[in-house]
């Protein structure tokens, strides 16, 4: 695992903060949206996303807990966008639902994942499970079901990244997605 000190030179070296900081709010905004519209909902439990669920809903919000993970991790703004579509991916092949109780688990994964997939350098397991407040072998677990639920399939080609980017850096802070309504997949509103 890194020391502090090169974590703090590479957060040091951000140039475009304000941007993914933008990013990071419009992200953490529609998923607590389709979460609290998914609380609606009486089946929110899917035997194939089991390793995701927490007992209890965590107590840090989603929006606290992905600018935890951006805090140590610094990822870059593509690998954000990448986030939401693995996410959007995961549960498009399950036919499920985001809620409280999976959805920390489920962007851990997909933030892992991204930045394995989209970023030059990445810190070890050890490093990504303490800064997402799991144990090792969890993390293990939790990449292992999600690259294999979403079939191992992490290509994004640039139409899709461009129409996830644009649809997000379009949306106010105050939208409340109401297109996501039917679905909840932001697949099925974007290929309309």
């Amino acid at each position: 695992m890194e020391d502090e000190e090169e974590i703090k030179k590479k957060i040091n070296n951000d140039d475009n903060n304000d941007e993914k900081c933008s990013l990071l709010t419009k992200i953490s905004d529609l998923l607590t949206d389709i979460c609290d519209e998914n609380k609606k909902e009486k089946k929110l439990f899917y035997k194939q996303l089991k390793c995701f669920y927490s007992k209890e809903v965590p107590l840090i919000s989603i929006k606290d807990y992905l600018e935890h993970i951006y805090k140590y991790t610094k990822i870059n703004s593509s690998t954000l966008v990448l986030i939401l579509i693995y996410i959007d991916r995961i549960c498009n092949i399950c036919n499920c639902k985001l809620s409280y109780y999976n959805i920390h688990k489920i962007i851990l994964s997909s933030i892992l994942i991204a930045i394995k997939y989209n970023e030059d350098e990445c810190f070890s397991l050890k490093f990504y499970a303490k800064v997402g407040g799991v144990s090792l072998s969890e993390i293990l677990i939790l990449e292992y079901n999600f690259i294999s639920l979403i079939n191992f399939n992490l290509y994004v080609s640039n139409d899709l990244f461009h129409k996830y980017n644009d649809y997000i850096l379009s949306s106010d802070s105050d939208d409340d997605f109401d297109d996501f309504d039917d679905n909840d997949n932001i697949n099925n509103e974007l290929d309309e």
